[in-house]
């Protein structure tokens, strides 16, 4: 059971730096000159940011680890939830750059976007696994 524990801690954490990626690959992109409320690279609203990322990720994962298992499902849900913003960014993303010309310079913000969708889904599935049934006598 403790191995399931782990997995699902290393899987939120590599989910948590895929998504403060996002946000700084998206604040030195051009999508950072698209409007007066985007957050520039460096700036305070990009730090806010990544610190409310970051305890949106941490705070449950802290939780689940102490031994409430039950903040699995609460972290499911945010992870549900991140999983539709990540996907629904990338249509908008790929627009936005049909628009302003800049589609080559926005493809790694797309990538990023893919790696943590199936990273997301990854750890729904460690999460989520029947423990292994141990067959020795």
């Amino acid at each position: 059971m403790k191995t399931n524990k782990v997995s699902v801690m290393i899987m939120t954490l590599i989910s948590a730096v895929l998504f403060c990626s996002l946000l700084v690959s998206a604040s030195l992109s051009p999508l950072a000159d698209s409007g007066p409320n985007v957050n520039q690279f460096g700036s305070l609203g990009m730090w806010a940011a990544m610190a409310t990322v970051l305890l949106f990720y941490m705070l449950p994962l802290i939780v689940y680890m102490i031994g409430i298992n039950a903040m699995k499902f609460v972290m499911a849900v945010l992870c549900g939830i991140g999983l539709l913003a990540v996907i629904a960014m990338i249509p908008i993303i790929l627009i936005f750059g049909a628009f302003s010309g800049t589609t080559p310079s926005l493809l790694g913000i797309i990538g990023i976007c893919i790696v943590l969708a199936f990273v997301n889904v990854i750890w729904l599935f460690v999460a989520f696994r029947r423990p292994s049934v141990n067959t020795s006598f």
